[in-house]
């Protein structure tokens, strides 16, 4: 027998074995294969069975469980734990053989998701059916949920949507978050009830998986982090040297600095050394990767499948492929979408078209239970084949394009495009619309003139136009080098440049002084040559390591306002030189809201907080707000005046911009936690919503004066909502009596100021994050599935 060489305690011994169970009965009978070096732990000490398949523990006295580290190439039905009787000290522990997923060489895939936060089952239905089909559909080999799951009603409900049983394939494991500890003996007993250990590990593949367990939360557990180590301690103790570690808790690490685990400056565990790649978690209601500059360990947040985030993360659980030495790359799989194919370049019987004469196609795809296979598409006129079926090309999670080119016999005809998404597990959708090819070409208000794929996906960073230039930035939420910022020619769509930066842009940029400044989540800030796209200078706000840098930045003549809380700062644009720095309010949770200036009051947001002015020439604080609903996860604020609206939580605030003081505060009964910053005109304020669309109140009475419901969300964003909120994230632009405002349902929308009937749309197939541009002309949108489209404005603006 393997045994670790510690002294035993004078407890109760246990005993058992652990065998793969071939009748499938849950009991161990001739015949059954005994399984050797097989850990087995009572919570402190870890063993591994012998060459018969069993074990011997000592037991201690505060043990609960027996439970096993589950071998690769096995599962179990009933549980990888078993709880401690009452004179009982044989403890069998049965196991399936289900390599489905793992290949030879190890390699597999995974699910990571965390913070579902349910009451009951009901409503949580679609995206955990969703989840359990694109593991089976995948062959993803397990399914990792690091906690909050949530408070008494959560921990009863969640196990019956999303367990081991319910999956062909695919284990389930739990952690434990700080809502999960909740009234009772000891905060962890009723989690411990119903999903069992709070610490423990499993192995696939080439990958020590560990699970550790929150420290604290809403009631005091009766573990300590002394007893995570010591059993911690044994558990790696079993482990070879090499073999690739990964830990999974609720929360990041206590210790960010060494990444060391340990109870005291002696006694630690220095987790780098020892092999730990990866630390998985949740708590922040984010979708966040940093890796650690001198230990290279990877810290990794995924956000809810069931809803947005807190900074308006989307919905989505994150898919994790491990390679054979354990190497591991991300992708996220948007919640709550059936499977669908949409095309984009065409609108209303028109057709874009380049400067080589060829028409662009580009289809938006996809599905949350299964990748798109392929895309092809044919055309026809008059019931007429011109093309065969041919095959498009990826562009990015949605996006599928390819160039049509016609022959002149099709000209002044009408032809129609027919396309098919084929998805892997067999589905096939098919959509056509139909476009005249040249003279006859119906006249409409708005044209889409080109379409381009920028290679990431635009978030809510709105175009910035400048001298016939496009300016915007992307996000890139799997860290696989894809964040840029990418100047664009404003009238063909052509990419005049990209520079690649380290993290996402998820908010506004500017472009002053011929320089285009944006700062991204890990707080780099970048001043790019706006002509040629070479880097001036670049600093470090200092932000730390979470949250990350959500915040929209501003510029002024040659001064650049950015960060947030501590890190806020003015800096110089022509050569990066610090001018101030505040020192006075910190930083709350991730907010995409925008910095603001009037005169010399510049306004920042605190997610959870507060609202704050500072002097915008010297830095110091002018005043703070923290009253409740100006806490919330506000969007920017709209000056008029010497005075500023500002939307929060379910109200509508009207401030006095020198004091601070609220001269009116609007209940709205509804929540408007979106990106949105509301459009004052003479007679209306029109904003977006988190769940109904957009409404306009009358500028005087505050009555509402129209609403105007969108489609629910394609993908939900503003904090906790989920199906079926109509949810706006955008900012409304005016332009003459038309308010154009894009829409997580996936249309840009042009509306009637006075009535907020639609007057023209454009569908997309992909929710819109970014508010749209308006220059000369010309409007300019970006959507979630990486492109961006220039329009040319006709009788619309008028």
């Amino acid at each position: 027998m393997f045994l670790l060489t510690i002294p035993f305690p004078l407890y109760a011994q246990y005993t058992g074995r652990v065998f793969e169970d071939r009748n499938w009965n849950g009991v161990y009978d001739k015949g059954d294969k005994l399984l050797p070096k097989v850990a087995v732990s009572d919570g402190l000490h870890v063993v591994q069975t012998d060459a018969k398949g069993t074990y011997l523990l000592p037991g201690h006295e505060r043990m609960r469980f027996l439970f096993i580290t589950t071998p690769s190439g096995y599962k179990t039905f009933n549980a990888f734990y078993q709880q401690v009787r009452k004179g009982t000290s044989s403890y069998d522990f049965a196991l399936y053989p289900c390599s489905v997923g793992i290949k030879s060489d190890g390699s597999h895939q995974f699910i990571h998701l965390s913070d579902t936060e349910i009451s009951t089952e009901e409503g949580h239905d679609m995206w955990s059916r969703q989840l359990c089909e694109y593991a089976d559909n995948e062959k993803i080999a397990f399914v990792v949920h690091t906690g909050d799951i949530c408070y008494e009603g959560g921990l009863k409900s969640h196990i019956r949507i999303l367990n081991t049983r319910l999956m062909d394939n695919t284990q389930v494991f739990y952690g434990i978050g700080n809502h999960d500890l909740v009234k009772g003996a000891y905060g962890e007993e009723l989690y411990e009830k119903i999903y069992g250990p709070v610490f423990y590990s499993f192995d696939v593949g080439a990958v020590h998986y560990v699970m550790t367990p929150m420290l604290q939360g809403d009631h005091r557990p009766s573990y300590r982090k002394e007893d995570v180590y010591r059993w911690l301690k044994n558990d790696l103790a079993l482990v070879e040297k090499g073999r690739p570690i990964v830990f999974f808790n609720h929360s990041i690490p206590e210790d960010t600095i060494t990444f060391r685990y340990g109870i005291s400056p002696t006694e630690y565990i220095d987790l780098p050394a020892r092999g730990v790649k990866n630390w998985f978690y949740g708590h922040w209601h984010i979708h966040h990767q940093v890796q650690h500059p001198a230990t290279k360990m990877n810290l990794i947040c995924t956000a809810t499948p069931a809803s947005g985030g807190i900074d308006h993360a989307t919905s989505a659980f994150r898919v994790l492929a491990v390679d054979a030495k354990g190497k591991t790359t991300s992708e996220m799989r948007y919640s709550y979408l059936p499977a669908y194919v949409q095309i984009a370049s065409l609108n209303g019987l028109q057709r874009p078209k380049l400067s080589s004469g060829k028409i662009p196609l580009s289809v938006n795809a996809y599905s949350s239970v299964s990748p798109v296979q392929s895309v092809q598409y044919r055309c026809t006129c008059e019931g007429r084949p011109i093309t065969p079926l041919r095959f498009m090309q990826p562009q990015s999670d949605f996006t599928w394009y390819a160039e049509l080119e016609l022959a002149s016999q099709w000209n002044n005809r009408k032809v129609t495009i027919e396309v098919q998404a084929t998805f892997k597990n067999g589905e096939v959708k098919r959509t056509k619309r139909s476009f005249f090819n040249g003279l006859l070409e119906q006249p409409a208000p708005m044209r889409l003139s080109w379409v381009r794929n920028v290679g990431a996906s635009v978030y809510m960073t709105a175009p910035v136009v400048q001298e016939n230039k496009v300016y915007l930035a992307t996000i890139d939420e799997n860290g696989t080098g894809k964040s840029a910022l990418v100047c664009l020619d404003a009238n063909t769509g052509a990419i005049c440049w990209k520079y690649p930066i380290r993290g996402s842009v998820r908010s506004s940029i500017a472009v002053s002084k011929g320089y285009v400044l944006a700062q991204d989540v890990y707080g780099s800030l970048y001043a790019v040559d706006a002509l040629t796209g070479q880097l001036n200078w670049e600093k470090n706000l200092g932000i730390g390591l979470l949250p990350g840098l959500n915040d929209g930045l501003l510029a002024v003549g040659d001064v650049v306002y950015a960060g947030t809380g501590l890190s806020l700062c003015a800096l110089q644009i022509s050569d990066g030189k610090l001018l101030w720095r505040n020192k006075e309010w910190s930083r709350g949770e991730g907010c995409v809201a925008t910095l603001s200036l009037h005169q010399h009051i510049l306004i920042g947001h605190a997610n959870w907080k507060g609202l704050y002015a500072n002097d915008a020439r010297t830095g110091k604080m002018l005043w703070e707000k923290k009253d409740k609903e100006l806490r919330y996860r506000s969007g920017s604020v709209t000056w008029s005046g010497e005075q500023f609206y500002l939307l929060s939580g379910k109200s509508l605030f009207l401030i006095d911009g020198h004091t601070g003081h609220i001269i009116v505060h609007k209940s709205l009964g509804y929540g408007v936690d979106v990106n949105t910053a509301p459009l004052i005109t003479d007679d209306e304020i029109i904003f977006g919503t988190a769940q109904r669309g957009v409404v306009a109140l009358n500028k005087e009475t505050l009555e509402e004066k129209w609403r105007f419901q969108t489609s629910p969300a394609l993908i939900y964003t503003s904090p906790y909502t989920r199906p079926p909120s109509a949810t706006v994230e955008t900012r409304p632009i005016l332009q003459g009596d038309i308010v154009f405002i894009g829409a997580s349902d996936g249309y840009l929308y042009g509306l009637h100021r006075k009535t907020g009937k639609p007057v023209w749309k454009f569908q997309t197939g992909v929710p819109i994050f970014s508010t749209v541009a308006v220059a000369n002309g010309w409007l300019y949108m970006a959507d979630f599935g990486d492109n961006v489209y220039g329009f040319e404005a006709r009788t619309l603006f008028l």
